[in-house]
């Protein structure tokens, strides 16, 4: 007995000691990243004249729409603004922020490795909160580039570094892990796939690399949830792929192109699913309209699909689709496969950069058990109130609303909208809202 329990002690005994090399490891490779950082994170400066409203950093602004009700710092009359950057390109100068950290900027200046230095603005791309400057007057080797890693390779609990200048304390730098990609509908930027991590992130880290632990780039610290107005364990950061895919474009002095489908999508409920005779559990996003003449069309996508792939890739809600198109290129054709009456339906799309919809609207309405009421209008059905107690109020209608369809069937006046309501406990509406059109199911 003694000998079994002296051979337990000695595995415990290795294993402690494996742990403690391995911390060891993972302690030289985070200081080795940390100290090779000092010659590529900035400390940007930015100066403007004769504005106000321009906080310590525009971050602050952008913490309110988080419900973080504090006071920002304000200097008057010239406004100074403090952020983060890093050199992606040193041979050419070029270093990435956010634009919210220069926007509007008079005058910027970087400090790198205790060197300061004059920068101009290449340019921005305000719905994807990325800018790019070119740094003048350095010499070489006072700047080094820190490599793009593939942020689509990112996983889950990976480890991550976040480097900046938070509250413009100068190469701070926090380690945290990845807590989840994809993150979208936060309302920061028109196009979001945002990478969240753990890692400490505040006010003046915005525009600072996100690190993986071989020190490569998998993010750009963008944004933070807080109520506080600092760190509480949730940070934003725009992945590396879009960086680069917008970077290129600024970088060749191009205005940025973003590809369109030329159709309005939904994400697929299981309400929705149900009533489109899909399983509850079907992936993918619906396609409330396709515009006459738009790329969808041509590739033979009509209302009703439930988009399921793209490019090779399943699709699983409307803000990963609506980043897969845009970030697509013009001049190929790209597979699509959608859902239609129960059948797999594979499409090829070549996208364009440029199309428009065509925008679609008294006597008191008749009103029904639904708690809505609607009128004729120009060959419409006009949605012209509803009962904010109503089950219609709970699934969305709203006054002004155009019901194109009910249950699959159009309806262009009362006896078409009657016939189509019946007596069904549930039903299918497609809303036109403003031109743009969307699937609503209301239940009885």
């Amino acid at each position: 007995m003694k000998k079994v329990f002296g051979m337990f002690a000695i595995i415990l005994f290795s294993g402690a000691l494996l742990a403690t090399g391995t911390m060891q490891d993972l302690e030289r490779e985070v200081t080795l990243i940390s100290e090779k950082a000092q010659k590529s994170v900035a400390f940007i400066k930015v100066v403007k004249q004769g504005r106000g409203g321009m906080g310590m950093d525009p971050f602050w602004d952008m913490l309110r729409d988080f419900g973080f009700r504090g006071q920002n710092p304000r200097f008057n009359p010239q406004q100074e603004g403090l952020g983060s950057g890093f050199v992606m390109n040193a041979k050419e100068g070029l270093l990435v922020t956010n634009n919210h950290v220069i926007e509007g900027a008079d005058k910027i200046e970087v400090t790198i490795n205790k060197k300061t230095f004059p920068a101009k603005l290449v340019g921005t791309d305000p719905k994807t909160d990325i800018g790019l400057l070119r740094i003048e007057k350095f010499a070489a080797g006072d700047i080094e580039s820190l490599p793009l890693a593939d942020s689509d390779a990112v996983k889950v609990g990976s480890f991550a570094i976040a480097v900046g200048n938070p509250f413009g304390l100068s190469q701070s730098v926090s380690f945290g892990i990845v807590s989840a990609k994809g993150r979208s509908n936060v309302n920061i930027t028109e196009y979001e796939d945002f990478i969240q991590t753990d890692a400490a992130i505040n006010p003046g880290n915005s525009g600072g690399p996100l690190l993986n632990i071989r020190g490569e780039v998998i993010g750009m610290n963008s944004a933070i949830f807080s109520k506080s107005g600092g760190y509480m364990g949730i940070g934003f950061a725009v992945p590396s792929n879009m960086i680069k895919n917008i970077t290129d474009q600024l970088r060749g002095g191009k205005k940025i192109k973003r590809a369109m489908m030329g159709v309005n999508i939904q994400d697929l409920t299981p309400e929705l699913a149900k009533h489109l005779g899909l399983p509850e559990n079907q992936a993918g996003v619906l396609l409330s309209s396709v515009a006459k003449g738009s790329p969808a069309e041509k590739a033979g996508m009509r209302k009703g699909d439930v988009v399921v792939s793209f490019d090779g890739k399943p699709v699983e809600s409307s803000a990963q689709l609506r980043n897969l198109v845009a970030f697509s290129a013009f001049d190929r054709k790209i597979p699509v496969v959608v859902s239609r009456d129960g059948k797999q339906v594979s499409l090829a799309l070549v996208l364009s950069d440029r199309f428009e919809f065509e925008q679609g609207g008294d006597d008191e309405g008749q009103a029904n058990d639904f708690g809505f009421g609607v009128i004729e209008k120009n060959g419409k059905m006009l949605v012209d109130r509803v009962d904010p107690q109503s089950i219609a109020a709970m699934a969305g209608l709203r006054e002004g609303d155009i019901i194109e369809e009910v249950n699959r069937k159009p309806v262009r006046n009362q006896k078409e909208f009657n016939a189509a309501m019946g007596q069904s406990k549930s039903v299918l509406l497609l809303i036109d809202r403003k031109g743009r059109q969307f699937f609503v199911v209301i239940n009885r």
